[in-house]
């Protein structure tokens, strides 16, 4: 020990030094095995705990979002100013053929548009109120999943033809083959009036869509309610809903002052609200969790410090440094870190990977995973956030240990230290 210390000492400003206080640090690093694996097993469980938490959470937020604007509102909407708040029929898009075309040139987005109107719909003696919503139903399809959920009959595939929810079927009393007549305002405030056949019954899940939405082709929608070549609301979808600012950007430059743009977030903003909600109170969990790993890591390098006090005493009673007895403790909180995170991060990998394609069934709560935009699975998915930010932490944290601990060392006296047990 005093052959390396005179030798750190001689060549602690060249590589050589700095190499030999790396081998040092690594070889008293397991000179107590124990304790070594120990503190390394917390930091690596607490990095597998905090990457694949962050994994689930980014996983099940893609299938929230992915449930929720697949279903029917979609990742991008263009509307009137006003129509979200007052949903008029007035509140109209001037020159639809036009500006949807215009839309389709952007690259990487499905567009569809949507003419929206309420109506009473009759059959035989019954009549319920509903929104009629006319679509292009290929467009359509590109966009949601709502017409995946037909449970009786198929789509329309022309202007007298009609889709509309189970539990509005139940309230008419209708099934398949049964004609509709639906009354309205038309747009100038004249009658609109729609005879159309049911041909189709979908059952979505959500009892609000299913006895409110009635469907047809979006050409019977503007003859009926005197719209021409207007729509309200156009609805697109593009490759990332939680990455749309390129998408945004371009669709806002096309619509100009003729609508609003709004992205999901803004569409469906309860469900913004419930992520950012246990995003931040996941983020508050995870840093207690690595604020009490870092805490026993200080503890581990205090004990060290205390225990290796009359090993310092007489390093510097040979002429080593202080500050070099300081970088070797570092060194060794450095190794330390570097053996927890690598076996956490690969063990957190290797979970991800793989139940990111089996995935983790939802047992006993598929209804409760319906009211949330969850799938009957959960599957996590990789990000960056998690993959570094327990590493981060934690290695600032050994570090705050180490230099926690060696504070001890400036205050060594090498007589006393040398005198004691």
């Amino acid at each position: 020990m005093a052959e390396a210390a005179i030798q750190l000492n001689d060549s602690r400003s060249s590589a050589g030094g700095s190499g030999l206080i790396v081998r040092i640090a690594w070889r008293n690093l397991w000179r107590n095995k124990r304790r070594t694996w120990l503190t390394a097993g917390g930091i690596a469980f607490s990095t597998l705990l905090v990457n694949f938490g962050m994994s689930m959470q980014v996983g099940s937020y893609d299938s929230m979002i992915g449930n929720a604007t697949g279903l029917l509102e979609g990742q991008i909407q263009v509307t009137h100013p006003d129509y979200p708040e007052e949903s008029k029929l007035e509140q109209t898009i001037k020159g639809a053929t036009e500006f949807v075309r215009q839309l389709d040139e952007i690259p990487d987005i499905a567009v569809a548009p949507r003419a929206e109107a309420f109506a009473l719909l009759s059959a035989d003696e019954r009549s319920f109120g509903g929104l009629i919503v006319g679509v292009d139903f290929e467009r359509e399809a590109r966009i949601i999943t709502l017409f995946n959920t037909i449970s009786d009959g198929r789509i329309p595939q022309n202007d007298e033809e009609m889709l509309i929810g189970s539990t509005m079927a139940r309230n008419l009393g209708l099934s398949v083959g049964d004609e509709v007549v639906a009354l309205g305002s038309a747009k100038e405030g004249g009658i609109a009036a729609m005879a159309q056949t049911v041909v189709g019954i979908y059952n979505s899940g959500q009892a609000e869509l299913d006895r409110t939405l009635v469907f047809v082709t979006l050409p019977a929608a503007q003859n009926a309610f005197a719209l021409g070549d207007e729509i309200h609301k156009v609805v697109m979808r593009g490759q990332n809903a939680q990455d749309l600012e390129k998408e945004l950007e371009a669709i806002s430059r096309t619509t100009g002052d003729r609508g609003l743009v709004r992205s999901w977030e803004e569409v469906i903003p309860e469900l913004n609200q419930a992520i950012e909600l246990d995003w931040v109170s996941a983020q508050l969990v995870y840093g207690i969790i690595l604020l009490l790993v870092s805490f026993s890591v200080i503890n581990t390098f205090l004990m060290v410090v205390f225990e290796r006090t009359r090993e310092f005493g007489m390093l510097i009673a040979i002429g080593m440094r202080p500050a070099l007895i300081i970088w070797q403790v570092l060194a060794e909180a450095f190794f330390m870190w570097l053996v927890g995170v690598a076996i956490g991060v690969v063990v957190a990998l290797a979970l991800v990977v793989w139940l990111a394609q089996v995935g983790i069934p939802i047992e006993g709560m598929e209804e409760m995973a319906g009211s949330f935009y969850m799938s009957d699975r959960m599957y996590p998915a990789f990000s960056w956030i998690g993959l570094l930010a327990a590493p981060v932490v934690l290695f600032f944290g050994t570090q705050l240990a180490g230099v926690i601990a060696t504070m001890r060392v400036r205050r060594i006296k090498p007589v006393e230290a040398l005198r004691g047990e």
